[in-house]
């Protein structure tokens, strides 16, 4: 049986394939398309993804996509219009607002809209009877309408996707609400037989964290918190003021954190404030999600998120910083302020799911679960003793989570896959990557699996920056040894290299180390497996100086473990280069300028080109500048 997933209208749009429990793809739309974060419909993704099962759509038993325009209706209608009847009556638009106000009670011709998604036409209506700010905020309310109806009409989308007609799509289809989805992602296909599962997100279907249990085939969920109330906004709101304002800017404040100190943690304990039975509250004068909306954009392109903080919010920090400003010591200080309020709130739910389910282990998901230093000091701060994190924790993930709430939770069916990497995407043999470099005209030579990765160690140990292209794709933004880019760890220039030559990106932004599994001990504080690079852990002291490139400025690294199981070529090469060395790890970041992360041939070869890559190895050819 093959069950598709789908994350679609959201950000990192992405299809997932099953066959029978067992995964066959899994893919984002960005990879494709070469839009970052792309929030369409995942087109390209689906056609892969049937492609790699060597399947038609009409081999599809079920469809699902991680959005459920009916999740929590009731709270979505009334808050909806309330809203929009505050912002009116306050405009003095009294017929408008008796309108939007009349659909508290959830018998609306909006409301339908909402539930059947669709009425866009009812709330675009609406919109035009305004004008100016009005005009704006019921725009928002047209614009989700819309939304929810694609959402809702799956089948429709799918069936122009493909070109085909919508009676040949003999699937059943289903809406998974967008937390469930996340919660399957990280449990099912988890060690686990049971386990605490938790969700931390900005925002899925009127709801921003969930929390449960699950053991066997079935999740149970135990609680949640709802919007207005979320780490996540909370953390993209503070990348905004800092003046980062791009859809998946949060991790260059998680990068700059430990250039700064907490000086402003008594604020950010007042804008999130922690509660019993671990509930959480935004202090909502700091935000205007809640009363204004916030603009964005899920088209096809990437996405764009309107301003989140609210005027007193520039009042407790001061004035925001232009994105061209050179950053000081107070934006330093607010970005370590907010990453130890987030651990903190964060180990407050975590500590409570344990209390409520008794479990040791942990399934952890959502856009949150991407913070890999809260993730690495998990196990120091929570009664918890093993932790999965799906390598797709982010929105992209729910695809798969979509798969496995079907095939586990809602048929019933038993558990058959253990996810321990995450290479799920398009994999080239030697012939189509030959093809290739035969097209672009570059002189290469064929290599011996032996005599590659000792040609690539040497040359990692010989200072050269190396683009390493091999196998499947991996699923989620990591790179994990197959769309990488390799150097020495050693070479402590080797940071400013990369960034000035290749990354073009913030100086203050680390790389990673991937170092062999069982040499963990000798180099790193802890020793937890992270092999989908999603844990910070403070290098040894004595080891720093070993490996400066790849040692951020408060000791810590976040790891890539890699074992012979899981990527034989990548650790033979690790090994080859400890070998020459005595280092059992290499310096690793993703394949790309500026732009997702390469997934075929064709894309390898055009970074290459453009980059100052010193040499490329594409599967088992090789080719230097």
């Amino acid at each position: 049986m093959y069950i598709l997933g789908i994350n679609a209208y959201h950000g990192d749009a992405a299809a997932a394939l099953i066959k029978d429990g067992k995964i066959i793809a899994a893919a984002e739309e960005e990879r494709f398309n070469r839009v970052k974060h792309c929030a369409g419909f995942p087109t390209e993704a689906i056609k892969y993804c049937l492609r790699a099962a060597g399947i038609t759509i009409e081999d599809v038993a079920h469809v699902g996509i991680s959005r459920d325009p009916s999740a929590h209706l009731h709270k979505k209608i009334l808050f909806t219009a309330q809203r929009a009847s505050r912002q009116i009556v306050g405009r003095r638009r009294p017929a408008v607002a008796s309108k939007l106000a009349g659909l508290t009670k959830g018998n609306g011709e909006l409301a339908r809209g909402i539930s059947e998604g669709s009425d866009q036409d009812d709330a675009t209506e609406i919109t035009e009877n305004g004008n100016g700010h009005n005009r704006g905020v019921l725009r928002q309310i047209a614009d989700r309408l819309g939304n929810a109806a694609k959402v809702r009409d799956v089948k429709n989308e799918l069936a122009v996707a493909l070109s085909v007609s919508k009676s040949k799509l003999g699937a059943t289809f289903h809406n998974i609400e967008h937390h469930r989805a996340h919660l399957a992602s990280a449990f099912f296909v988890s060690p686990f037989a049971r386990a605490a599962v938790v969700s931390l997100d900005g925002f899925g279907d009127f709801i921003s964290t969930m929390w449960g249990v699950g053991e066997g085939n079935s999740i149970e969920v135990l609680d949640q918190v709802e919007y207005p109330h979320s780490l996540g906004i909370l953390y993209t709101a503070t990348t905004q003021f800092l003046g980062f304002p791009y859809y998946g800017d949060e991790g260059k404040i998680m990068g700059l954190a430990p250039y700064g100190q907490p000086c402003y943690i008594k604020q950010f304990r007042d804008l999130v404030r922690t509660e019993a039975n671990g509930q959480f509250r935004l202090n909502l004068k700091c935000f205007r999600h809640h009363v204004e909306g916030v603009e964005m954009s899920w088209t096809n392109g990437s996405p764009e998120i309107g301003r989140i903080y609210s005027d007193e919010y520039e009042r407790v920090f001061g004035r925001r910083r232009n994105e061209r400003e050179a950053l000081t010591r107070r934006d330093r200080d607010l970005a370590a302020s907010l990453q130890l309020r987030l651990e903190e709130v964060a180990f407050h739910i975590l500590r409570h799911s344990h209390d409520v389910t008794g479990a040791t282990d942990l399934g952890l998901a959502g856009g949150v679960a991407y913070n890999s230093v809260m993730n690495g000091k998990i196990l120091l701060n929570t009664p918890f003793r093993r932790v999965f994190i799906q390598p797709a924790a982010g929105d992209s993930g729910t695809a798969l989570g979509v798969c496995y709430q079907i095939w586990n939770q809602l048929l019933k069916q038993p558990r058959r896959e253990v996810m321990v990497g995450a290479y799920t995407g398009p994999n080239y043999s030697n012939e189509e990557i030959k093809r290739e470099l035969e097209d672009s005209k570059l002189e290469f030579e064929t290599l011996s699996d032996e005599q590659l990765t000792a040609r690539a160690a040497s040359d990692l140990a010989n200072g050269l920056i190396v683009g390493w292209f091999q196998g499947p794709m991996e699923f989620g933004p990591r790179a994990l040894g197959n769309r990488s880019i390799l150097a020495d760890p050693r070479r402590a220039e080797m940071k400013d290299r990369l960034n000035q030559r290749i990354k073009r990106r913030e100086s203050f932004r680390p790389f990673a180390p991937s170092i062999l599994e069982d040499q963990v001990a000798d180099y790193f504080e802890q020793t937890h497996p992270s092999p989908t690079m999603l844990m910070v852990y403070k290098i040894k002291p004595d080891c720093r100086a070993k490996i400066p490139a790849v040692t951020h400025t408060d000791g810590s690294g976040r790891l890539q473990t890699v074992s012979r199981a899981t990527n034989p070529r990548f650790y033979r090469l690790i090994e080859d280069f400890h070998k020459l060395t005595g280092v059992p790890l290499v310096l690793n970041t993703s394949f790309n300028e500026n732009e997702p992360i390469v997934c075929s041939p064709r894309h390898a070869i055009e970074c290459f080109v453009k980059t100052k890559i010193d040499v490329l190895y594409l599967g088992n050819h090789l080719v230097r500048r």
